[in-house]
């Protein structure tokens, strides 16, 4: 009996169950645990963190809003894909695992999605009640939604608790604030960004994305010295002759990196926070710590890149995972400064007509300029006004001029206007790629209607960059100074709206690749008004003589 009693007594002692628990909270805090121990398969292989194990703080991340600029082929959308199941399975948090296009998330969750819950029996049985193309429902009703964000409407009425925004960049822009608020009605409410960047300042590295996060970096100790250090292109690539004589060195004691040195390095590594200001967590990552990609096939795209615009674009975009933009895809100030005139200023008796660009927004912004003798655009006027009675008593104080008013946001005033100085002031209707060769075309003038010219959006805008970087623009002395005011920058409002749009080339809805200038969230009037300063330069301006001139002559008023 008193064997027994002991025995039973070392059973109580074992404490099985406290074990279990201890598991458990580890389980529900890491889905990479989870995942591993489950033995899922991702991509046809066994999920591993090896050589990956910058993905470690990642997945076990909960911080309410993640951004991820990263190189292509960095394990980030499995990561994502494992730590959606996890959660919805052990969390039970509703998701939307967004992507750009309706059309690639059929083949997405065919071939990404559904190999993983189909490698382990436990979530086919949790997925088996609702398991189609883009919505799957666990055993507790538990949902994923996977949609395109060119779908308006099948971002309506599917409430979650997080959202995974997978490849941010080439997202429909205008879409994205409905997607945000399928997560109004949570407490949980966890958002990720992630994406291959495209261009600077859009997408995941707008100033609200990337620039706004905490900037963790990825640190790999030296093999050699052991110094922790970020590698990157400019510190650590030593280029040579051709793609295959590039090394990898150390920033400190410049010994090289092999490429196992680089994979073994990451089971040391650390992530490092550049901004502790930020108000988002982010992380952000290249194909150097890439376990999968050798030197040569990193640089390679550097060396192409050389003949072929749109190969370094690549080597930037994929490789590096940063943003680039090609020359002329982009004002940049070095651009804007070309252009500036020492001694030049604004006002004065104007040197020939004056034309003028007119943006809509909070605030009406103006531009206006005189062409020189060799037909250069010289800046004469740069205003921001409140009310279009300020626009009114503007053009009156004019004699000749030609003026295209943005007609898009706001009709009725612009309208009115246009009939008043009629001939002189047009209202201008952006299109993309209309069905013309012509940058504007101009509308026959009716009385009492406005008029009317549709502008080629992409050649507008690609005919203003060509403008200014020909230097056939002439800015006043102090146009740093123009525009808004901005505390934290070089440079006022005039700078920055100018430098808020991108061209960049996007497959359009009949699969054929079109140049496309596109803007991000921040201001960029100053940049329409330009546009519409240089088609207005496109039109011979009328010219009204005064009666008193016309007395002198014996005549009446008339219109030249």
């Amino acid at each position: 009996m008193a064997s027994k009693a002991v025995n039973r007594k070392k059973t109580r002692t074992a404490k099985p169950r406290v074990a279990g628990n201890f598991s458990s909270v580890r389980t529900l805090a890491r889905p990479d645990e989870w995942a591993l121990n489950m033995g899922l398969k991702v991509d046809g292989r066994p999920f591993s963190l090896e050589g990956r194990e910058y993905v470690k703080q990642v997945i076990r991340d909960t911080s309410d809003e993640i951004v991820i600029p990263k190189a292509a082929q960095m394990a980030f959308t499995v990561t994502f894909l494992t730590r959606t199941l996890h959660w919805i399975t052990q969390r039970k948090w509703h998701h939307l695992y967004l992507l750009p296009l309706k059309t690639g998330a059929i083949p997405f969750v065919q071939s990404r999605i559904d190999p993983i819950i189909d490698s382990h029996t436990f979530l086919r049985s949790a997925f088996k009640t609702v398991d189609n193309r883009l919505h799957k429902q666990s055993a507790e009703s538990i949902n994923l939604y996977i949609r395109g964000t060119n779908i308006e409407r099948e971002l309506q009425e599917i409430p979650v608790d997080v959202e995974v925004w997978d490849e941010r960049d080439r997202m429909v822009e205008d879409n994205l604030e409905d997607a945000r608020h399928r997560m109004d009605g949570s407490l949980v409410k966890k958002l990720t960004m992630l994406s291959t960047p495209t261009v600077p300042g859009h997408g995941i590295d707008a100033e609200d994305g990337w620039w706004a996060s905490d900037q963790h970096l990825w640190e790999i100790p030296c093999p050699g010295c052991n110094r922790f250090q970020v590698l990157d292109f400019e510190d650590h690539m030593k280029l040579g002759d051709t793609a295959d004589e590039c090394v990898i060195e150390c920033e400190f004691c410049h010994r090289q990196f092999q490429d196992w040195e680089r994979t073994v390095a990451n089971a040391f590594g650390r992530w490092v926070p550049q901004n502790l200001t930020g108000r988002s967590r982010g992380y952000k990552i290249t194909q150097f710590n890439s376990p999968s990609q050798t030197t040569y096939e990193i640089i390679k795209g550097w060396y192409l890149g050389q003949r072929d615009a749109k190969k370094l674009k690549s080597f930037y975009n994929q490789s590096l995972g940063r943003p680039y933009v090609a020359a002329g895809d982009k004002f940049t100030a070095q651009i804007l400064d070309g252009c500036v005139m020492p001694g030049h200023t604004l006002g004065g008796i104007p040197e020939s007509a004056v034309y003028v660009g007119v943006d809509v927004g909070m605030s009406i912004h103006v531009k206006a300029s005189t062409l020189t003798r060799s037909g250069m655009r010289r800046t004469w006027a740069m205003k921001i006004f409140k009310e279009w009675n300020e626009l009114d008593n503007f053009f009156a104080s004019l004699n000749s001029f030609v003026a295209v008013i943005d007609a898009h946001p706001e009709k009725r005033a612009a309208r009115d206007l246009s009939i008043k100085y009629q001939g002189r002031v047009w209202l201008g209707f952006e299109l993309d790629r209309p069905a013309t060769q012509e940058i504007a075309v101009w509308f026959p003038q009716k009385f009492g209607e406005a008029g009317k010219c549709v502008i080629d959006r992409t050649m507008a805008f690609d005919t203003t960059i060509k403008d200014y970087m020909d230097g056939r623009v002439i800015l006043p002395g102090n146009a740093r100074e123009q525009g808004e005011f901005l505390a934290n920058k070089d440079y006022n409002g005039f700078y920055h709206h100018m430098m808020q749009m991108v061209r960049v080339e996007k497959e359009d809805t009949q699969g054929r690749i079109r140049a496309f200038w596109q803007k991000n969230k921040n201001p960029d009037h100053w940049h329409h008004a330009d546009m519409f300063e240089r088609i207005a330069t496109l039109r011979s301006p009328t010219l009204e003589i005064s009666s008193e001139i016309s007395n002198a002559f014996g005549k009446s008023s008339v219109l030249a």
